[in-house]
């Protein structure tokens, strides 16, 4: 099978902070699965439909800065067993600053570099 992803993801977790731009008081913070320059997935405990826009705060170990973004949810599946159930989301960036993007591309590029060493 051919992949189809524009940019390298690793599966590392980071912690997310995101708010539902469509629902102001919609918000939560939870450990992102993983991680690309273009976009991410983690887990919601709310239903979330696919094209919500949300505003991310993302904080990559050993920094002190977050990463902030705004992103579109791609897809959407359930999750979990019941009734701890949840649902995880693949979000694609929309609004990343060139800065930001130069950090999360660093911190992608040492993480793999650093687990070919291992």
């Amino acid at each position: 099978m051919e992949e189809k992803r524009r940019f390298v993801r690793i599966d590392w977790p980071v912690i997310v902070k995101y708010k539902l731009l469509d629902e102001p008081k919609s918000e939560d913070r939870c450990v992102g699965k993983d991680i690309s320059e273009g976009g991410l997935s983690f887990p919601v405990y709310e239903r979330v439909s696919k094209g919500s826009s949300l505003s991310l705060e993302i904080e990559l170990p050993f920094d002190s800065m977050p990463i902030f973004a705004k992103g579109t949810v791609a897809w959407v599946r359930e999750a979990g067993q019941k009734p701890a159930r949840f649902f995880e989301v693949g979000i694609d960036f929309k609004d990343i600053s060139l800065a930001d993007r130069k950090r999360l591309r660093d911190y992608i590029a040492n993480e793999i570099r650093e687990r070919r060493e291992e």
